[in-house]
């Protein structure tokens, strides 16, 4: 029997796998055809949807996303990475219900993360068993169960689903395997198409690591290999982050001009995070935590520290580090007014935590479970009862958020995250929600428009300005640099940028004469090229590292 189980390994940790992806689930998606919504569902419901819309139009890779506030146009997809979301969007093109797309998602989201962790805990050296604890621990740990059910903030939770790569990366190049930096690139590509301020905690994770370990790290050969994977990285990313500069680089955004929140704002005591963390506490604004197991066992390991040698000194390091970084122990104010702002939330830092204790408890350097007769058996009940009890107490501690299925079909495209993050800083929003009868706006005593026709992502009309001097027409789309006009005036067609309407944060343009103008949002050259400079460099890469490397392997 052990011998059949151990030649068919793979493919049974692959189906526990699957069948736990769904399980875990099941509960809060799936029982009795209702969905639990989370803080962040309308959100990335109508990223979804909104994506869905642009590819059935064959808008293939939108900037902006028409679906968005009643057709006036959100930049979702220029700001926050559309990758993932081909999966549920191209599943709403094949006619699929949004809910079917969404919880088909979920469970790839969960498989992907089971997966990762466990290959990484393989390169770090674990056997299978401790890999297939590490990935049990991390994937349904409290934190991220949080993310994925109460908050469903897809963005993090897929980034997420990288972290444990980045920890195995940076443990090969400790080791001195420098040969293998492209895996490092890897994970960090996967966490800035998911979700950017995750690229930032992760960075700041990087860095600590690489300080602790200075001796490691501080070789020639090791460095080179730090900067070809943060160099790779930011040309693999560079479709995104370019653009991102540009934007703001031109347009003033909510974003900068009245912030959601100040980091120093949002933290707190750690005896809350304690006896949140023992009572697994469902997720409120105040209430993120890592569970009883992971507190546990970090709490064990911070003892065992004093008792003999522990090879993973820095982790358990870093781990406490960041745990206190979540708290207001942690001087937040001094960093209010710095980039560090835009991470919002403190208690973000919890993800770096939860995956550090997992590798912790899984690895197991101290022989705690070893001691115990079946313990890791043990330890594996625990984690799954965990899961089925968090669940029902988010199910009776949020009942309002539960909706049907068919219920959650019905969108709303007005939400668009609570900060407004992304609108211009002219526009407001509330006096727009109160003017949702989209109509081109102009002065008709010195210009005449006829045969208007608003499509799904342009507008056209014939217009003619009856004074000298050149008329300003606003049109009903929020203005995003890369919107352009085709004028067709006498036989001769050209080409003039939009402008932004200071009055309102809407696309205005400047016409004179008479003619035909259809107005649409163009790609701009810095987008083409970053474009480029990505899918090349991804070639280069496959071809030169990843290929050979599967090809060893298997």
């Amino acid at each position: 029997m052990r011998e059949w189980i151990c030649k068919r390994s793979r493919w049974l940790i692959f189906l526990s796998f699957l069948l736990l992806s769904f399980l875990s689930l099941y509960i809060v998606y799936f029982q009795n055809g209702h969905i639990l919504i989370g803080d962040d569902y309308h959100f990335h419901q109508n990223r979804i949807e909104g994506l869905a819309q642009s590819l059935a139009h064959g808008i293939w890779l939108p900037k902006i996303s028409y679906f968005f506030i009643g057709g006036y146009g959100y930049a979702s997809s220029l700001f926050y990475p559309d990758f993932y979301l081909y999966i549920p969007a191209l599943l709403r093109v094949a006619g699929f219900s949004l809910a079917t797309s969404f919880l088909f998602f979920a469970t790839m989201i969960n498989l992907g993360t089971f997966g990762i962790t466990y290959l990484s805990g393989r390169i770090m050296g674990l056997p299978k068993l401790k890999s297939y604890l590490f990935s049990l621990l991390y994937t349904l740990s409290i934190y991220r169960l949080q993310d994925f059910f109460n908050r469903q903030a897809i963005g993090e939770l897929l980034a997420m689903g990288f972290f444990p790569l980045v920890l195995a990366s940076l443990s090969l190049l400790k080791a001195g395997k420098v040969q293998n930096w492209w895996l490092l690139t890897i994970a960090m590509t996967g966490i800035g198409l998911a979700h950017f301020i995750s690229l930032e905690i992760v960075s700041i994770f990087i860095g600590l690591y690489v300080l602790l370990n200075a001796r490691r790290f501080v070789k020639k050969q090791t460095l080179t290999a730090l900067l070809k994977a943060t160099i790779v990285t930011i040309l693999l990313l560079a479709f995104y982050l370019v653009p991102v500069f540009e934007q703001m680089s031109r347009i003033t955004f909510q974003v900068t001009a009245n912030p959601l929140t100040l980091i120093s704002d949002r933290s707190y005591a750690l005896g809350e995070l304690l006896a949140n963390s023992f009572e697994n506490r469902v997720f409120h604004a105040s209430s993120a935590n890592i569970g009883l197991i992971l507190l546990v066992g970090l709490l064990v390991n911070g003892v065992m520290l004093f008792k003999q040698k522990n090879v993973d000194r820095d982790l358990l390091f870093l781990s406490f580090l960041f745990m206190l970084m979540t708290t207001n122990l942690f001087p937040w104010q001094l960093f209010d007014q710095t980039p560090l702002n835009t991470i919002q939330f403190p208690w973000r830092f919890l993800s770096i935590v939860t995956l550090l204790s997992a590798y912790l408890i899984a690895n197991d350097y101290n022989k705690i479970l070893k001691k115990i007769p079946y313990g890791q058996v043990i330890l594996i009940l625990f984690i799954l009862l965990g899961v089925v009890i968090y669940e029902w107490e988010s199910i009776d501690t949020e009942g309002k958020r539960i909706v049907s299925h068919q219920s959650y079909d019905q969108t709303n495209s007005y939400y668009i995250g609570a900060g407004h993050e992304y609108l211009p800083k002219e526009v407001n929003y509330q006096k727009l929600l109160k003017n949702k009868k989209r109509e081109i706006s102009y002065d008709p005593e010195v210009m005449t428009i006829k045969k208007s026709e608003l499509s799904f992502a342009s507008v056209s009309f014939d217009y003619q300005v009856v004074q000298s001097k050149p008329a300003i027409v606003t049109l009903p789309f929020i203005y995003y640099y890369g919107y352009q006009a085709k004028v067709v005036e006498d036989g001769k067609v050209k080409e003039i940028p939009a402008v932004l309407n200071e009055q309102n944060g809407y696309v205005a343009l400047s016409l004179s004469g008479k003619g035909k103008v259809t107005v649409s949002y163009e790609t701009t050259w810095a987008q083409k090229i970053s474009l480029s400079i990505s899918l090349i460099t991804l070639a280069l890469l496959f071809s030169v590292k990843v290929i050979p490397y599967i090809s060893k392997k298997f």
